[in-house]
């Protein structure tokens, strides 16, 4: 990952703040020029990430004193969406309009049809819009950033003025964190599961000791603290988080707490898994992570006892174990501020984010259903329906999303972004097939996906959910990409198994398909060969 840092301002401090991130700092003001010129630092083959970071003051000129029109910014939306275009190869990371808050016309700017808050919100729709058409351009609003921590705190005058540099040194952290954070988001790095302990975490008190109607829990004062988190958690579950909980408690109690406590927002179908007991909360991770076949390393747990925090950051350090707030008052904020954006961070919510809790519902019922049924029968009865999406470009995040966070079943384990599955669905070489799964319990919805490379005849990535192995659904892929191949008039057709540590399960995928293996490396790396009738 190398970066190219373009503005219209003095933005060298940051290139110090983003280190240990490669970031080369382009010519200074020369955002327009590098966006819009052929064989510009930008457009050059080294460069993954443009972040094109911009004074929306300064690119207003005199229109922001009410003379004339925001040239200078349309121009900039201009070189993004043709740049964008242009480089669909690249990730450009930019953010909102966000002008200061010196309003001319006082308080008639919020009328004005000529107001600059008018013109700030116009500008914006554009920008929103170039996103939305464009998936390589990441925009992350900047605004939250004055309205959290407030201009005076983060624009300096004096070093405007003095050498052109609009921030302080607090602004410039905070850009470099939201620039990161955003970026991972983008790569689809966040973490899958949230375990909570639940006393004095979910719910203020013992439930133990002052039982389920006693624990602080409510719409006013220390209750409303926990109840307000416990909103923040429900948020968060209906952007793809899975939540868990790992409390040393009784089970009896927490169960009546479900049952009987009114004040509850969480309610138990909203836990992937719940572990009240006695046990170590170590190993009921552990338990927790067998039960969703998710690793732990795509844990955050969250605990107020630092003497449980401490023994999970020793014997599972995968697992991410954030300090706890000290005042009840700070957990809301906390959560949103802090958690969520540090290692739930999310830039597109797919269909199958949104759903994430109820396919986890639909697993556990066809787990007790394949309790009572052998293999055939039980595929039989869960009357599965697949479809192949071939080259879908309004599913790129999710086959992103799927490169990136599935391991077990993943024979190759080549990690693609979005922009890297723009390139191939767009190559007439490349094909990228996405597979829908669904049955009586369910709509899973994609959960296998293929990259084939038409040229050479090769299946580059073959992978599936964990939800859906043993289903006899991979094989529909190969199928696929057999078909796609031989119409190119292919007689046979190669794929690879490269082990990980965690794809061993994948290991003979190729040879129940028929394949013949043609050469093995000292790696484990298996090639293999497959005819075409």
């Amino acid at each position: 990952m190398k970066c190219l840092l373009l503005s219209n301002i003095n933005m060298e401090p940051l290139v110090r703040v983003l280190k240990p991130w490669d970031v080369v700092l382009g010519a200074y003001n020369s955002i327009l020029a590098d966006l819009s010129t052929t064989g510009s630092p930008a457009s050059q083959s080294d460069i993954t990430h443009v972040l094109c970071l911009f004074d929306a003051d300064t690119l207003m000129g005199d229109a922001l004193y009410g003379s004339g029109e925001p040239a200078q910014c349309e121009a900039l939306l201009t070189a993004l969406e043709g740049f964008c275009a242009g480089h669909p190869e690249k990730v450009v990371v930019t953010h909102t309009f966000c002008l200061s808050s010196g309003r001319w016309l006082g308080f008639a700017d919020i009328t004005n049809p000529a107001s600059l808050k008018s013109i700030e919100a116009t500008l914006n729709t554009r920008l929103i819009s170039l996103a939305k058409s464009h998936p390589n351009l990441l925009v992350f609003d900047l605004e939250l950033l004055f309205r959290r921590f407030g201009e005076d705190a983060l624009i300096s005058s004096s070093f405007w003025y003095a050498g052109r540099v609009r921030y302080t040194g607090r602004m410039f952290e905070l850009l470099a964190q939201t620039i990161r954070n955003a970026v991972n988001a983008y790569a689809q790095k966040s973490r899958k599961v949230l375990i909570v302990d639940l006393d004095n975490t979910l719910w203020g008190g013992v439930v133990g000791e002052v039982g389920p109607s006693g624990i602080d829990l409510s719409e006013d004062g220390r209750g409303r603290c926990y109840r307000d988190f416990q909103r923040g958690l429900k948020a968060m579950q209906a952007t793809g988080v899975l939540l868990a909980a790992s409390s040393k408690n009784n089970a009896a109690d927490v169960d009546e707490v479900f049952d009987s406590n009114p004040m509850m927002i969480l309610r138990r179908e909203d836990f992937a898994a719940i572990r009240a007991n006695w046990e170590p909360k170590a190993e009921n991770i552990v338990a927790i992570a067998d039960e969703l076949d998710l690793g732990t390393d795509s844990f955050v747990f969250i605990d107020d006892s630092p003497v449980e925090r401490e023994a999970i950051r020793k014997f599972l350090p995968e697992v991410v174990v954030p300090d706890f707030p000290e005042r009840p008052e700070t957990l809301s904020s906390w959560l949103v501020h802090e958690v969520v954006p540090s290692f739930f961070g999310r830039y597109v919510i797919t269909s199958e984010d949104a759903a994430k809790n109820e396919q986890y519902q639909a697993r556990a019922a066809r787990r007790r259903l394949a309790a009572n049924f052998d293999l055939d029968s039980y595929l039989a009865e869960l009357g599965i329906e697949c479809t192949i999406h071939v080259d879908s470009v309004n599913r790129l995040v999710r086959a992103a999303q799927m490169t990136q966070k599935t391991n077990q079943f993943n024979l190759t384990t080549r990690r693609y972004e979005v922009t890297d599955l723009a390139r191939f669905t767009e190559s007439p070489d490349h094909a990228v097939l996405l597979l829908d799964y669904k049955d009586r319990f369910g709509d899973e919805g994609s959960v296998g996906l293929a990259i084939v490379d038409l040229a050479e005849s090769r299946i580059d990535t073959l992978l599936a959910s964990c939800r859906v192995i043993g289903r006899k659904v991979e094989q529909r892929l190969v199928d696929q990409a057999v078909e796609l191949c031989k119409s190119r008039g292919h007689r046979k057709i190669v794929g690879e198994y490269i082990p990980s540590k965690k794809n061993r399960m994948a290991a003979e995928f190729y040879d129940s398909c028929g394949f013949n293996r043609l050469a093995e490396q000292p790696n484990g790396r298996v090639l293999y060969e497959k005819g075409i009738p």
